[in-house]
């Protein structure tokens, strides 16, 4: 058996640990034969209900009531005795798709959900031969549709893990507002003032407080220095003349405040990504855009404010989806709105990381009352494929997920790669401005809301529907079993008929002669 998600990994063996528990409590008291008897009287009381013409009511209801009793047990036999052993060993984290894509991916006892698989290790569950079979069956044919797609960049889950990361450390959260104060501010007033207009390449460039255009322009961040000590930098009588020597450290050029080694503040910041955050970035982006694209969202306003008390530094533009430098008030205006849609935001990319885990619950839930079912439908042969379709149509909505995540990153490629050659994206880095947005547009947002939900519903009802009517077909061929009875009931008082019309017919022909 296999399982697509850390929570399906041991939330399925779980299910049939219950499934076992309520099977072994339906037996030992005897609850499981209840139907039976239900399905023998209503038999028994059918053929009662026969006219004389029937024939011999008694010879009428055993091959009735023989046929009610081999269609339960064989159901019972193959859907709910337990016989196929699964313990959390034999269950298999399905990686297959990230070998395929290149995606390092850890497995659940390397995972945050550890703990939980310790729960289960020992425990060991019994599955009934036709659930086994159909769970390999649906867990095959999906891996098989998904490994049809193409492999996409996963744009959403890293966008998702990127503005998840937050300035944690209080002491690097102050410093960064710090450099927004004492550098870029400085920086970026001196720029507004020397220039009456400025070209798209340095609109782009200038958004935030890392920009290579500050970095890299004379006269400014090798021109301003920090305006307090910086303990990282000693003190230098030549560079900071004019400052007091606190014994607090030096007062560093914000250039290198910024890109100094192992001491700058960008270095500092980019440790706050995790490893597994890091190495998917730089898979995807290499060289150094996807330091920028990183760093764009770490530490820009909203983000300091997310990740600190509520008090942001309110300078540049860093997070504006214009592409025009806006002004200090501008930007001081926006933030209230900006982080309403922050909060939005996380909504659409929570959906892709709570649709697996409600998806595995599901699971669980209906794997555990099985027994239930069966006995409450009398081991209904339509019940069977109601639920085995409901169980087809679950699992294989993780095709439509990973289709959907495809999709999904080659519009945000086409969007994305359109604003860049345009002109109208925030950074001349591909996909800064996506990352660094919070906001996707109602266009976006309701087509994501289609591929991640409305497709699974569609899929869903239509298997639903196919499932009651193969349900109903069985119920029509377990009808038709009765057939052979009826119909040899009805040959016997045909031929009896024939026979008293030959035997009538023999007489009078006598009498005639006679």
């Amino acid at each position: 058996m296999t399982a697509n998600s850390f929570l399906e990994y041991f939330l399925v063996l779980f299910g049939w640990v219950m499934n076992n528990a309520m099977w072994s409590i339906l037996s030992n008291t005897g609850l499981f034969a209840l139907p039976l008897v239900v399905r023998v009287l209503g038999v028994w009381l059918k053929v009662r209900e026969e006219g004389a013409d029937e024939g011999n009511k008694g010879l009428l209801a055993l091959p009735r009531i023989e046929h009610a009793l081999y269609v339960s047990y064989l159901v019972m036999l193959f859907c709910c005795i337990p016989l196929l052993p699964v313990d959390i060993s034999t269950i298999k984290f399905d990686s297959s798709r990230a070998k395929q894509c290149g995606v390092s991916v850890p497995t659940p006892q390397n995972s945050g959900y550890k703990g939980l698989v310790n729960d289960f290790d020992g425990r060991t569950a019994e599955v009934p031969v036709w659930w086994y079979l159909l769970h390999m069956m649906s867990k095959g044919t999906t891996q098989a549709m998904i490994a049809s797609i193409p492999c996409g960049t996963n744009l959403r889950q890293m966008r998702f893990d990127v503005q998840n990361t937050k300035l944690r450390d209080p002491v690097l959260l102050q410093e960064v507002q710090e450099f927004a104060d004492q550098c870029y501010s400085r920086a970026y007033f001196r720029l507004k003032n020397s220039n009456s207009q400025l070209s798209d390449a340095t609109i782009n460039s200038v958004g935030w407080i890392g920009s290579s255009y500050f970095l890299n322009t004379s006269g400014y961040y090798d021109y301003y220095t920090a305006m307090t000590p910086r303990s990282q930098w000693p003190y230098n009588s030549s560079r900071d003349s004019g400052y007091p020597d606190t014994g607090a450290g030096g007062y560093p050029t914000c250039k290198t405040w910024w890109s100094d080694g192992t001491s700058g503040l960008r270095t500092r910041v980019l440790a706050s990504f995790s490893d597994n955050t890091r190495k998917e970035m730089q898979r995807q982006f290499p060289g150094q855009q996807w330091e920028e694209i990183a760093l764009r969202w770490l530490v820009s306003p909203r983000n300091a404010d997310l990740s600190g008390t509520g008090t942001t530094y309110a300078v540049g533009s860093s997070d504006t989806t214009s592409g025009v430098v806006g002004n200090l008030t501008r930007l001081t205006s926006s933030i209230g709105l900006g982080l309403k849609q922050a909060e939005a935001l996380p909504g659409f990319d929570a959906m892709k990381q709570a649709l697996p885990m409600i998806q595995a619950l599901l699971l669980m839930m209906i794997i555990t009352v099985i027994p239930a079912l069966m006995m409450f439908s009398a081991y209904d042969p339509k019940t069977i494929f109601t639920i085995s379709f409901a169980l087809f149509a679950l699992q294989f909505i993780t095709f439509w997920w990973e289709l959907a995540g495809w999709l999904d990153d080659r519009l945000i490629t086409i969007l994305y790669d359109n604003m860049a050659e345009q002109g109208i994206a925030n950074s001349s880095v591909p996909f800064a401005a996506f990352f660094s947005s919070t906001a996707d547009g109602w266009i976006m947002n309701l087509v994501l809301g289609m591929m991640y939900l409305v497709f699974p519903m569609f899929w869903v009802g239509m298997l639903s529907w196919a499932g009651v009517r193969i349900g109903n077909m069985a119920n029509n061929f377990s009808d038709a079993s009765k057939m052979p009875t009826d119909a040899g009931s009805e040959a016997g008082k045909k031929a009896q008929g024939v026979a008293i019309d030959a035997a009538s017919g023999g007489i009078k022909s006598g009498l005639s002669k006679g």
